[in-house]
C-alpha cells in the first residue's frame, strides 16, 4: 500500500479540520498523541504503521462519519485497500463498536484514542471534559470518569496497550480511593 505527499497532505487538513471544531480534550494535541501512540503500538504489535497513522489521524470522526471519510479518501484515490483498513478503524473505534474489529490496527487505532482516558493523565482530561463539555457538575464528571477507567481498561485490545495502562490505571484507583475518603471525609 502506498500513499503519495499530496494525498497524505490533504488528510491531515481534512483530520485537523475535524479537531479544530471540537473540544479542548479533543483538540489537535489529541490528534497528535493518538498518531504517537498508534505508530507505538503498531511497531510492539507489528501493525501496518501507515494505516494505524492514518485511522488515528482520522478516529474522531467516529463511526457515525465513517462513510465522510470514505468517501473523501475515494475522492483522493487513495487506493481501495487502504481505503477500506482505514475505514474500518473508524468505523470500530468506539466502545460500542470494537467487539466488530476484524484487523490488527482497528484494535490499534481503538487503543491509542482509549489508552488517554487511563491513568492520571485520562482523570484530568476526563473531568475536564465531562465539565466543559457535557456541563456535568463535578460530582457527576467524576463519577463517570471512575466509571469509564474500568470500562475503557477492560476493553484494551492489545498486549502493548495493556502493558502500557497498567501501571497508570492503578495509580488512577488508588487516586479515587482517596478522593472518595477526602469526599465523604470519612478517615
Amino acid at each position: 500500500m502506498s500513499i503519495t505527499d499530496q494525498q497524505m497532505k490533504q488528510i491531515e487538513i481534512f483530520a485537523l479540520n475535524k479537531y479544530m471544531k471540537l473540544d479542548s480534550a479533543h483538540d489537535k494535541d489529541h490528534a497528535n498523541r493518538t498518531v504517537k501512540l498508534a505508530e507505538y503500538i503498531a511497531r510492539k504489535e507489528g501493525a501496518d504503521i501507515l494505516v494505524c497513522r492514518l485511522g488515528a489521524l482520522l478516529h474522531q470522526y467516529h463511526p457515525e462519519e465513517a462513510i465522510k471519510v470514505d468517501e473523501f479518501l475515494e475522492k483522493l484515490n487513495l487506493e481501495k485497500n487502504l481505503r477500506e483498513q482505514i475505514v474500518h478503524c473508524i468505523e470500530t473505534v468506539s466502545r460500542s463498536t470494537i467487539k466488530n474489529a476484524k484487523t490488527l490496527e482497528a484494535k490499534v487505532v481503538f487503543d491509542a484514542d482509549k489508552l488517554q482516558i487511563l491513568g492520571p493523565f485520562g482523570i484530568i482530561r476526563q473531568v475536564a471534559y465531562f465539565i466543559e463539555s457535557e456541563k456535568n457538575n463535578f460530582h457527576l464528571a467524576i463519577e463517570k470518569t471512575k466509571k469509564m477507567q474500568i470500562d475503557v481498561y477492560n476493553l484494551l485490545q492489545t498486549q502493548t496497550s495493556k502493558d502500557l495502562a497498567e501501571k497508570p490505571h492503578k495509580m488512577a484507583l488508588d487516586f479515587f480511593k482517596i478522593f472518595d475518603k477526602w469526599d465523604m471525609v470519612d478517615f
